[in-house]
This record gives structure tokens, sequence and C-alpha cells, in this order.
């Protein structure tokens, strides 16, 4: 497998307080990379460096075996991201937020696609209404619209199950399993076990600001999951 993204004792602190500490690992193309750490671990900060939103403090980070910043323009054209920032435009709509993105991607065909897309996460209904005046499952659903529209290669999740109803959660998984099945790579923070463990290939154990456990997802259970969150 190539490998997509290498982190070498990867650092970060903001002042005294050390958030990230000595992280190492590579991610290969064509893995489902499950994340997973108690609050104040340091995974969404994690997640922020390996997205470009965050410059570590030490370290190196290179993106398809180059220097992060010669590749980086290539890493985020074919990276699509969930976190906790929406990076919506509130004052737009469902199709113009839908209709901006597409065209900045070179989407063809953008119109028949805006309207599956959004016949697909339910918001059909809501399509003129301004995105500021969403519910927090609204908006988190056309987050997931923006991925499947984008078609990105890579996908960095942060908690992306979070404010999804049952029927929400059926459809995301089903798009991330064939997301996958096509060949495509994603590493995931999720607080949902279960849900993260159909689909993940290999476990990532944050602890205590470093990687603990770094292991295959084949044959792993909640509980062992569970139990390393309690340690």
């Amino acid at each position: 497998m190539s490998v997509l993204l290498n982190l070498e004792s990867v650092s970060k602190r903001f002042g005294y307080r050390t958030i990230l500490d000595n992280i190492s690992f590579t991610l290969n193309a064509g893995e489902f990379v499950m994340l997973i750490g108690n609050n104040g671990a340091g995974k969404s900060t994690l997640l922020r460096i390996i997205s470009s939103l965050m410059k570590p403090t030490n370290g190196k980070i290179s993106f398809c075996e180059t220097n992060q910043k010669e590749f980086l323009l290539e890493w985020l054209q074919i990276m699509g991201s969930i976190t906790h920032e929406n990076r919506l435009y509130g004052d737009l709509s469902s199709i113009d937020n839908l209709r901006l993105f597409g065209t900045l991607y070179g989407v063809e065909e953008l119109k028949l696609k805006i309207d599956e897309i959004l016949a697909k996460i339910d918001l059909t209904h809501v399509a003129q209404l301004p995105v500021r005046n969403f519910s927090s499952g609204m908006t988190k659903r056309l987050m997931i619209g923006r991925l499947m529209l984008c078609q990105p290669k890579i996908l960095i999740l942060d908690e992306p199950y979070t404010g999804l109803d049952q029927h929400s959660f059926r459809w995301f998984q089903q798009y991330l399993q064939e997301f996958h099945q096509r060949g495509g790579t994603v590493f995931m923070v999720t607080h949902q076990l279960e849900l993260g463990l159909e689909l993940a290939t290999r476990v990532l154990v944050l602890h205590r600001q470093t990687i603990m456990h770094d292991i295959s997802a084949a044959g792993l259970s909640m509980d062992q999951c569970s139990a390393w969150l309690e340690e």
C-alpha cells in the first residue's frame, strides 16, 4: 500500500501545556482508521494538524511521501473533512453552499448532483433556507452532503455521527462503507465504538497525549476498546 500520510515525532503545545506528545504513525491508502481516546486526549487537535488547519510545534509531516509544504495544495484537493467547525456559509442556502463548493472543486453536472444529494440527505424541503437557521443535525447532514458532492479520496472525520438521527446513521454508515470499498481512505475520531468497529481496519488509541496502541481492528471488541479508554 502507498503511504498517504506520515507523522514523525509530532508534538503540539499551547504555552506550557502539552496537547500532543511525540506522535508517530503512517496512514496508508485504502485504510479505515478509527482514532479513539478520552476527552482531552488531543484527538481534535491531531485531526486539525492532519487537515492542515493547525501547525505542529515540533515534528515532521509528509503527504504522499512529499514534504507537507510542497504537497499541501494537492492534499487539500483530495481530502474532505468534517470537524467541529462546519465551514458552511450561514447566510447562504443549502443549494448555494453546495453550488459554491461544487464550483470550487470543478464538479460536472452540478445542478443535477446537488438535487440528488439534497434528496439523499433529506434537505430538499429546506433547500432555500439560510443555513444559519438549521438545527445541528441538519447542519451535519449538509456537511456530509458536501463530502458526497466533492468526492474526495481521503476523509478526515471528527465525531461525524454526532447530531444524526437513527435514519441518518444508516445511510451515512452505508456511504462510508461504499466510499471505503471504492478504495477511499478514512481517518475517523468517534465515541460511537460499535459503528466505528463495523468499518475500521485499524484502531489507534490516543492516551495522555500520545499513541498508546496501534492495532488491527480485525476481531477487536467494544469491550477491549472500552477497557483501553478506562486505563
